[in-house]
């Protein structure tokens, strides 16, 4: 049950990077109704809060985020990894609010998490990235040449 549910996740997460979110929300629709929070329900509930966030449903996407961070510290990842969620959780929040600041719940709660970057599962830095990735051009030229450095201007 909790590997459908991770595989769900995972799979809405794609169709977010497409912004399809109709197809995100049937991902989502195919995890079961039972999964424990503390197991993949995080997962799934970070998700659901980032699909409501691309829906334009700022609002209720931000309460399922703040709800998400408020509950990292019943799963079992490690502090690392809880710390890197929470951060993930506020830059969202961020990107969504009206005035660039994050809510109360959530600010609140800023300077109470430390975690080594290096420490961080890769597979859970691949899944939520802190930054938004956008495509680069395909044809980007190179560098110039420092003057003096094989450049033909003197």
């Amino acid at each position: 049950m909790n590997a459908i549910a991770s595989r769900a996740s995972e799979a809405a997460l794609a169709a977010l990077v497409h912004s399809d979110i109709p197809r995100a929300r049937d991902e989502l629709s195919a995890v079961p109704k039972r999964v424990e929070f503390a197991e993949s329900g995080w997962k799934v509930a970070l998700v659901n809060a980032l699909t409501e966030l691309a829906a334009g449903k700022r609002k209720s996407g931000i309460n399922a985020l703040t709800k998400v961070f408020q509950r990292l510290d019943d799963t079992g990842l490690s502090a690392d990894d809880k710390g890197y969620l929470r951060l993930f959780a506020l830059y969202r929040a961020i990107e969504h609010s009206k005035d660039g600041r994050p809510p109360g719940a959530l600010r609140d709660h800023a300077e109470n998490f430390r975690f080594d970057t290096t420490l961080v599962d890769p597979s859970l830095k691949a899944l939520f990235p802190l930054k938004r990735v956008s495509g680069q051009p395909e044809d980007v030229p190179p560098p110039p040449f420092p003057t003096g450095m094989g450049s033909i201007e003197a």
